[in-house]
């Protein structure tokens, strides 16, 4: 048997252009877990930082799993380091085949190269590849654990361990590995009690489930049979969600950090008092990296990360919070037509958070006012609805997540001041206008633990009807709602840890919902989205899990049943923005991991078949998040798009459904970049 390998899971899933789990067939939604008590603490990150590049004068490098450890007041880092693939593609893991060393004296710099730590010996029981190293110190020697692959004759992967005095020089067990599994990788080793305890990524078995396997030794040589700490609730084996497990204590608490979860770039993190359970009903936070590790400097937390579609080591600060992390709204920035029918595009200040505002003065000259204030800090960026009249309303998340509160725009184009909205304030909420012209708005609880409905009372009234706090158990991303042809809403929600879409819809025009959810397939990488199309039909497109491809589902008729999941696009950091043409395609635009490259396809015809697509971003410029796309009063479709220092660059269509002109900076004054879909750090 060969050994299942980062190759095997997320390169062939993608090569495949389509996953098998992304199921076609409706089917009621299994009820969401519920968490039956908070965490000790949430979770969450301050903004990354940039502080080593493993790059030489002759090759672009990248890092990926990555251990740090302190001795003698200096940090060492060990990772696996391989040569940077094109923009947007990912590279062979099978070439990874050794471990780089670096030191600092603290996790953020400056950081000294050393010669590589390891390299792989094929005489060493059929090392194929070095994985994942994690070093511990005890007994006066430091003790390096990592998956090596190869079969060694007995089949399975392996975790294999070398041992150091110094750090610099590494010699292998002469017994060989601890162990081999069916998947065996990514081993991490913790202080228990009065023992060792070795989480690692494993299958349950052939075509199982992924979960997070550990096995327990007195000696760190010898190893106990192993046992389950977390299962996924995926049972196909097509790509993994189970990687680079991190465990850590606090205050009697244990914290598990897993991914790839909520894309490529995401890691998950769930609490439990028992190191040796874990589940989804204890979400407790949210990392926006790949490959975390938390590390403590004294009562200093850091969080690291790394990863194929980046250079290099990237350093948090770890936070520790009495209240859930917020989640970003979907685009950022966000853009609508106001009453006049100019396009306003809103955003958060870089530096205060403050709500700021561009409004198009003239669409024919493409003239825009300068950015000015809109209202005070915000915890996510806002999110827009559009009434029967024409008026836009503005929906805002308070700082910290304390409440809702929203702006309506006055007949004669002004503005009413900010008023409290109420309900749960988990994110920025989703708006739709139903049937009867009446906006109707979908509110993630904190903590992602359910989310609620209000609806206008009539159409443009300031008056809404009470919350219905029931709507929706528990997700993982704030709900997407959608208009069918009909004027039915249709919501769509990602579960707890990506285990799923569900959706549910209005049964008649403006009225009662299904008293269900109902399966849309999955799982899922982030929250989907959803856009009609000028034959009248729906479309969802999803990101699979780990971030392998983009997916389309679109229904049979207008307002109908759903056609079966297409591949849109390879490797995606999100869903991708769509947008209608004003002849009734869909345009799409995703953004790959690590945002270095941005992708373009379109629809032939309206809701027809999609053509092969091409580049749409600038050479060398690397962005935030997906942009947003949006469409001004002439039909032409703006996209924007942020990079990561906060600048906003837009491209336009010269012609309404025609060809694009060249990107431009959309002002001068820089925006928050935080990334749609992930947590507010």
């Amino acid at each position: 048997m060969r050994p299942v390998s980062r190759r095997n899971l997320l390169r062939g899933a993608a090569a495949a252009g389509a996953l098998p789990l992304l199921g076609a067939t409706p089917a009621p939604a299994a009820p969401a877990p519920t968490m039956p008590f908070p965490p000790a603490r949430w979770i969450g990150s301050g903004p990354f930082t940039h502080v080593y590049d493993a790059s030489t004068s002759t090759a672009r490098r990248y890092l990926n799993d990555h251990t740090l450890i302190k001795s003698q007041d200096r940090w060492h880092l060990f990772s696996i380091v391989g040569n940077s693939a094109p923009p947007g593609e990912s590279p062979d893991s099978g070439a990874e085949t050794a471990f780089a060393h670096a030191s600092a004296p603290t996790p953020y710099g400056p950081w000294t190269t050393h010669a590589d730590a390891l390299t792989v010996d094929p005489a060493y029981h059929g090392e194929e590849h070095l994985w994942a190293p994690h070093v511990v110190e005890a007994g006066g020697r430091f003790w390096m654990f990592y998956a090596a692959g190869g079969q060694g004759g007995q089949g399975g992967a392996a975790v294999n361990l070398a041992t150091s005095t110094d750090l610099s020089t590494w010699t292998r067990e002469p017994s060989g590995p601890l162990f081999r599994g069916l998947a065996a990788r990514d081993p991490m080793v913790l202080r228990v009690g009065g023992e060792w305890v070795m989480y690692y990524t494993e299958l349950s078995g052939p075509g199982g489930r992924h979960i997070v396997a550990y096995r327990r030794s007195d000696d760190l040589v010898h190893w106990s049979a192993p046992g389950t700490a977390f299962a996924d609730a995926s049972t196909d084996a097509t790509v993994s969600v189970t990687e680079s497990p991190y465990v850590v204590e606090r205050d009697g608490w244990y914290y598990l950090f897993i991914g790839p979860r909520g894309g490529y770039e995401g890691t998950d993190v769930l609490a439990s008092r028992d190191p040796f359970r874990f589940d989804l009903a204890g979400w407790a936070g949210h990392v926006p990296g790949h490959a975390v590790e938390a590390v403590a400097d004294g009562d200093t937390w850091y969080v690291t990360a790394a990863g194929w579609f980046r250079q290099g080591l990237y350093v948090a600060p770890l936070e520790w919070r009495d209240t859930p992390p917020t989640w970003q709204s979907p685009d950022n920035p966000v853009a609508g037509l106001d009453a006049a029918g100019r396009l306003t595009v809103f955003a958060l200040d870089a530096a205060d958070r403050s709500m700021l505002r561009r409004v198009q003065l003239d669409p024919a000259a493409d003239l825009w006012s300068g950015w000015e204030r809109f209202g005070g800090p915000a915890g996510a960026v806002p999110t827009l609805g559009r009434g029967a009249d024409g008026r836009l309303e503005v929906f805002s998340l308070a700082p910290g997540g304390v409440n809702l509160h929203h702006r309506v725009q006055r007949p004669d184009g002004g503005w009413y001041d900010w008023e409290e909205f109420g309900g749960p304030a988990g994110a920025a909420p989703a708006v739709a206008r139903d049937a009867s012209g009446r906006l109707e708005v979908f509110a993630l609880a904190p903590g992602g633990t359910s989310f609620a409905r209000r609806r206008q009372t009539a159409p443009g009234s300031l008056v809404w009807d009470p919350w219905e706090p029931g709507f929706g158990g528990a997700a993982g991303a704030p709900p997407v709602v959608g208009v069918n042809a009909d004027g039915r809403l249709e919501v769509f929600a990602l579960s707890p840890g990506g285990a799923g879409i569900r959706h549910r819809w209005q049964e008649a025009p403006g009225g009662a919902w299904t008293p269900a959810w109902h399966s849309f397939g999955g799982p899922a990488g982030t929250a989907p989205r959803a856009a009609r199309d000028g034959s009248g039909r729906l479309t969802v497109a999803a990101v699979g899990p780990s971030g392998v491809g983009t997916f389309t589902r679109r229904q049979s008729v207008p307002s109908g049943g759903w056609d079966a999941w297409l591949p849109l696009f390879g490797w995606s950091a999100g869903a991708p923005a769509l947008a209608v043409n004003a002849d009734g395609r869909l345009e799409a635009f995703s953004l790959t991991p690590g945002g270095a490259r941005l992708a373009h396809r379109w629809q032939l015809s309206p809701g027809g078949t999609w053509d092969a697509g091409r580049e749409f971003g600038e050479p060398g410029l690397r962005l935030a998040a997906t942009p947003t796309a949006a469409v001004d009063a002439t039909g032409r479709i703006h996209v924007f798009a942020v990079t990561p220092e906060g600048g906003v660059r837009t491209r336009v269509q010269a012609r309404p459904s025609g060809e694009w002109q060249p990107w431009t900076a959309f002002g001068d004054r820089p925006i928050a970049p935080v990334v749609a879909g992930a947590p507010v750090p």
